[in-house]
């Protein structure tokens, strides 16, 4: 699939010059981990022998479509780097190297809240159609068992903020490294924008860590490190525009 992508530069900035279209052995390395995690998300379930058994397993198409396409977003983020710049020295190994922990790590996390997140929304149509009952709720406290949602939140969050703080860290040396790779204007400022994206990727998951251990197992505490998710897609959308029109002018100055 990497190969398949360097070859074709669709979507991409055809303006940015890619110094790594080579594939290296950390790049070999890196999609072995992260197929090792999309694995992991499969042998964590049980394989069905009885069709009751099938019926619980399609309840898992939804929590692990959420999985994969966060994983995958993870992945395509490491993609670009590594084609923009090409790194192979000790300290890209370093960083890459605890990505890959970190995202190996987090694949129970993940698919763990995903699927608690997939009994909750269930849990609310139920209620809106039946009205609520304990026994909707069993599953829920059988999740949780000697656990709390807010401490959830906070491993959750923890490692959500790490991945994209290692690929912050990533990013801001390739524009330490700029001189080397001759990188030019548009090219440096594209470079800083991934710095940023990727701190708001981080700062969300963050601040929901921060709200969980604040305020504790309370109903504030719960909902806050919940609902702070949301944040997402206003966050982003006015980011993605600024950087758009940012980009923009600098492509009309340096055309003029």
């Amino acid at each position: 699939m990497r190969s398949s992508f360097k070859g074709h530069y669709i979507g991409m900035n055809k303006e940015f010059r890619y110094r790594g279209e080579e594939t290296t052995r950390i790049e070999t390395l890196s999609d072995a981990v992260f197929a090792i995690a999309i694995g992991l998300l499969l042998i964590s379930t049980t394989p069905p022998v009885t069709y009751y058994q099938l019926q619980q397993f399609t309840k898992d198409i939804i929590p692990f479509a959420l999985c994969i396409a966060l994983i995958s977003i993870i992945w395509y983020e490491h993609f670009v780097f590594f084609i923009r710049y090409g790194f192979r020295n000790a300290y890209i190994v370093f960083l890459n190297t605890l990505l890959l922990f970190i995202v190996l790590f987090y694949v129970y996390p993940l698919k763990f809240l995903a699927r608690l997140l997939v009994l909750l929304f269930t849990n609310f149509i139920h209620i809106v159609q039946h009205g609520n009952s304990n026994e909707i709720w069993q599953p829920f406290f059988f999740m949780m068992e000697d656990g709390t949602v807010s401490e959830l939140m906070a491993i959750y969050g923890t490692g959500a903020m790490s991945i994209f703080l290692v690929l912050m860290l990533m990013y801001r040396y390739a524009l330490k490294k700029a001189p080397e790779l001759e990188l030019n204007e548009l090219e440096k400022f594209d470079t800083r924008m991934s710095i940023q994206t990727n701190l708001l990727m981080a700062s969300i998951p963050a601040l929901s860590v921060v709200l969980a251990l604040s305020f504790g197992e309370s109903r504030l505490g719960n909902n806050l490190s919940g609902f702070v998710y949301f944040l997402y897609m206003p966050v982003m959308f006015i980011h993605g525009n600024r950087v758009a029109r940012q980009r923009k002018k600098l492509l009309e100055e340096q055309g003029a």
